[in-house]
């Protein structure tokens, strides 16, 4: 009896800290990034990766896989850009001489984004240290949305953890699933982390009397 209740108390303490493990690895990447941020002097590529990536994903799901046969087509795809850096109708089906399809639309609506992007950095100006503003609010904007995205994160580990356990996974363990789930949960955050710094930085207006202050 002693042997049993031992063995249960071990792999009691087993997956408490597998379910610890989950969120120290999911942690150590976040600080990670989030470091570099705060140590990084330039971020512009990795913006401008974060911005093509946020067009390639935001085109492959709004045309599906299947080129675009007329305007209206193309609009309903390019809509989420409309609010951002484009005007409806901006890039045209005819402009492709009849391969409207996704790649070829990623190429033109990419070239246009960073084009309006280069564009709002030339008009933010420079600081008095001689660094375009663009850089230090491309800093602000990003540790920001980092800091939010990750509390929620946290919190829906928790509630992830705290009910996982009451599920029914027929041969899956708990704590797989809870893994599992977690990644899952941890991949749309990042993704979610991506899609509003790009969106932040393309609306965030900045007033020239008033300094860009970093928080670390």
């Amino acid at each position: 009896a002693q042997k049993t209740v031992e063995s249960r108390n071990f792999q009691t303490r087993k997956s408490v800290l597998e379910y610890d493990d989950v969120m120290n690895q999911q942690r150590n990447i976040i600080y990670d990034e989030r470091r570099k941020v705060l140590d990084g002097d330039d971020l512009r590529e990795q913006t401008l990766g974060m911005l093509r990536e946020f067009v390639r994903t935001t085109v492959t799901d709004g045309m599906g896989g299947v080129p675009a046969e007329d305007q209206p087509q193309l609009d309903k795809a390019l809509q989420p850009f409309e609010k951002l850096f484009m005007r409806r109708g901006a890039i045209r089906t005819a402009d492709f001489q009849g391969r409207a399809d996704s790649e070829n639309v990623i190429k033109a609506v990419t070239a246009l984004a960073e084009k309006v992007y280069a564009d709002r950095e030339a008009a933010f100006g420079v600081g008095p240290n001689g660094v375009p503003l663009m850089r230090e609010l491309e800093r602000v904007v990003m540790l920001r949305v980092v800091d939010e995205y990750w509390m929620d994160h946290i919190d829906a580990m928790t509630e992830l953890k705290r009910g996982i356990g009451l599920r029914g996974y027929g041969s899956v363990k708990p704590v797989d699933a809870y893994k599992q789930e977690g990644f899952d949960m941890f991949e749309a955050m990042v993704h979610g982390i991506r899609e509003e710094t790009v969106r932040r930085l393309f609306t965030v207006q900045v007033r020239r009397e008033q300094p860009i202050e970093r928080k670390s």
